[in-house]
């Protein structure tokens, strides 16, 4: 398999300066008051999992239980029912007597991902052009007010919290609840990838999505549909190219 950064990283550095768990309070709760609303391993998921996405948590880095049920305030038990279910969603590997360790960049599944994305992504936009409301575009409207303010400002947490905001929308706007937890799933994923390099795209995506949002709004679906799919091809290309740059910085 090819790697596009799989840079050695201190095992405990993450864990070592605690900020990174700190930080999840602007998108999460507390955890401790949550484990009333969630299991207590799936709150230790979403926070790792946050963690990794954002790069808090870098490639390649081992997770070690000790640290993390101390950095949590938890047992072990939750914690490794957290790995455990970070293994099965392709966050993390889990290595017979050597532990847990985030997975490295895979150029291979940045390909499938984008390309798997492309394809949904044109049914999704093609049906939004179809079944959207004004309510839908009112919200698409103003989330790409957003995503243009946050790429003047170069606000990279904003540009991509207006990217997540704005996919979400359009899959509200399909009216199609499958095809939208499919879309989900791999944004999500593809999230690893494209967080580290926001700050450089932010621009061009502001652009895409007023285009999009402008063919989606006229009802043009076949249009909207190719719109989609070059929105995510170029954004997979874009990826691309610049971790590849990144990893041989």
């Amino acid at each position: 398999m090819e790697f596009i950064s799989a840079r050695p990283h201190s095992p405990r550095a993450p864990l070592a300066d605690a900020s990174w768990l700190r930080g999840r309070a602007t998108r999460f709760e507390s955890l401790r008051p949550a484990v009333e609303v969630k299991p207590l391993p799936n709150q230790i998921h979403d926070l790792l999992e946050d963690a990794i996405i954002h790069g808090d948590i870098q490639p390649g880095t081992r997770l070690l239980p000790d640290d993390l049920a101390s950095e949590f305030g938890v047992s072990r038990i939750p914690v490794r029912e957290a790995l455990s279910s970070l293994q099965q969603a392709g966050w993390v590997e889990i290595r017979p007597r050597y532990g847990a360790y985030v997975c490295v960049h895979s150029l291979s599944e940045l390909t499938d991902l984008f390309e798997a994305r492309a394809a949904l992504e044109a049914e999704i936009t093609k049906l939004a052009a179809q079944r959207r409301t004004d309510e839908d575009l009112v919200s698409l409207r103003l989330i790409v007010q957003r995503s243009a303010s946050a790429a003047t400002t170069n606000d990279v947490e904003a540009a991509f919290r207006a990217s997540v905001d704005f996919n979400v929308a359009v899959r509200l706007s399909c009216h199609n609840e499958v095809l939208a937890n499919l879309s989900l799933g791999l944004e999500k994923r593809a999230r690893f990838y494209f967080y580290p390099i926001v700050k450089t795209l932010a621009g061009d995506w502001s652009k895409r999505q007023a285009q999009l949002v402008e063919i989606i709004a006229s009802g043009d679906a076949d249009g909207a549909g190719k719109c989609g799919r070059e929105h995510m091809q170029r954004t997979g290309e874009d990826v691309t190219r610049l971790l590849e740059l990144e990893a041989g910085s």
